[in-house]
Order: C-alpha cells, then sequence, then structure tokens
C-alpha cells in the first residue's frame, strides 16, 4: 500500500494520497487548495499512481478544497456523501461501498453529525489482512476530540440535533478494533474540533477509547452538552469558504 499524507499545519488539515502499488490505482481523500491539484498528481505520478477517485470526507468550512480541480484533471468526478448539497456533478457515495484499487480498499461509512454529509473511510489492505488497517474519520472522530457540529446548521436546535448524530458516529467508529489508525482531517489550530483537539494528527481507535474525553462519554446527552459547551469561535469566512466549496461562489484568496 502506498500511504502519503499531507499536512497544512498552519491550518489544521490533512489530506491523503492512498494507492496499491500493484494496480497503480490511487485516493486523494480531501485535497486542499493550499497544495494544490497539480502537486497531488505530480506526488501520485512519481509513486507510479493514476487518480482513479478523488474523495470528499464532507463539505468543508474552514479551507478551500482542491477536490474538483483535482477531480477535473484526472478526468473523474469528485466523490461525496450522497446528501451532499453541492451544487455541481458529483459521483454519489453510500454507506457499505468500496472503492476497490487493487488489493487496497476503501470503505465508505457514513459518520453524519458535523455535517449530515460526512463520511469515514475504513483503509483496508488485503495483502497483509481482511480487517481494516486504519480508518480516516474525516470531521467525525478527532485526536482528542471530535467535530464540531455547529457549522453547517442554522439554529442551536438543530446544532443539538447534529451533536447527537455525532454521538452515534463516534461510538460506531469507537467500535472498531483498537489497533485501527485513525487519521482525521484536521488537528492542531483547526476550528473544526474542540479545546482538546490534539496537534498530534494520528492515532488508534484504542488509544482515542481510552484517552479522548469526549469520546468517553457514553451518555448521549451528557456528550452532546460538552461538546456544545466546548465550541471554538468558528473559523473566519467560514460562511464564504463553504459556500465556496458548495460551488455557489466564486473562488477568491487563502483560506482563514
Amino acid at each position: 500500500m502506498i500511504w502519503t499524507p499531507f499536512y497544512d499545519a498552519v491550518h489544521g488539515c490533512s489530506s491523503y494520497l492512498v494507492g496499491d502499488e500493484v494496480s497503480g490505482l490511487g485516493v486523494v481523500v480531501d485535497p486542499l487548495a493550499e497544495v494544490g491539484a497539480e502537486e497531488y498528481l505530480l506526488t501520485a505520478q512519481e509513486a507510479g499512481l493514476r487518480v482513479a477517485w478523488v474523495v470528499e470526507t464532507h463539505v468543508h468550512a474552514d479551507h478551500r478544497s482542491a477536490g474538483r480541480e483535482l477531480a477535473e484533471a484526472a478526468g473523474i468526478a469528485v466523490s461525496f456523501h450522497h446528501r451532499a448539497p453541492v451544487s455541481y456533478p458529483v459521483h454519489p457515495l453510500r454507506d457499505g461501498q468500496r472503492l476497490e484499487l487493487g488489493d487496497v480498499v476503501l470503505e465508505v461509512w457514513e459518520t453524519p453529525g458535523h455535517t449530515e454529509d460526512s463520511l469515514s473511510l475504513l483503509v483496508y489492505d488485503r495483502r497483509r489482512a481482511e480487517e481494516p488497517w486504519g480508518v480516516l474519520t474525516g470531521d467525525s472522530l478527532f485526536v482528542g476530540d471530535v467535530g464540531r457540529p455547529d457549522l453547517a446548521v442554522s439554529s442551536p436546535e438543530a446544532a443539538v440535533a447534529a451533536a447527537s448524530a455525532q454521538f452515534d458516529s463516534v461510538r460506531r467508529l469507537l467500535a472498531l478494533p483498537e489497533y485501527v489508525a485513525v487519521h482525521p482531517a484536521h488537528f492542531g489550530a483547526s476550528a473544526c474540533g474542540g479545546i482538546f483537539l490534539s496537534r498530534t494528527p494520528h492515532s488508534t481507535i484504542g488509544f482515542e477509547r481510552r484517552h479522548n474525553r469526549l469520546a468517553r462519554i457514553e451518555d448521549r446527552q451528557a456528550f452532546v452538552d460538552e461538546v456544545l459547551r466546548h465550541l471554538k469561535p468558528p473559523p473566519e469566512a467560514a460562511r464564504s469558504i463553504r459556500a465556496e466549496n458548495l460551488g455557489l461562489a466564486v473562488k477568491a484568496g487563502r483560506s482563514a
């Protein structure tokens, strides 16, 4: 398996190139405008991969995506959750769908909460085992924290409902084997998590099960209350960035 992370420490964003060296097929997950479509394509080419999938784990509100540009350059459609409210053509993804790259496989899990269109992707390397090696958790489960539920909703009541959905998604992820590696879309400086978000960009299910303060809460109402109580200020320009990533606004400048 080819595994290449891209980290933007300034904004606390992560994206990933995952591929199969035998089939030569790869997928880019959550591509960042700060990195740029050309850099992802060049990195894939150097690794002997053709970008066969471009997947967004959700519509981001804290950084501008390179997803559409990268997908267009690769001659494919960008892939989103089937409920993603984008204004341009996409390849819809549903729970249980498998992206086959050869012996490397990504399995789609719908994990709503941060947004209704949030996905996680289980990563399998079948040359080694039939069990998942890792999971790309998007903004569902972070290292030390969970994704905030308020950025894509318009009322406090909707934020409560989203936080409740996040509780279910986090519990589902925590039921994975403890050795499964956790690779989220954000870390450190990102405003998409709360005050407990770690500067470490990756972890394991077992470690988060034991030491993630919010993930350890087993009561739904207590979880909702704690998540909403520890929100950071929303990202600057969150509305305009989300609108741009939805295809509703003209691109301008860098992310907040």
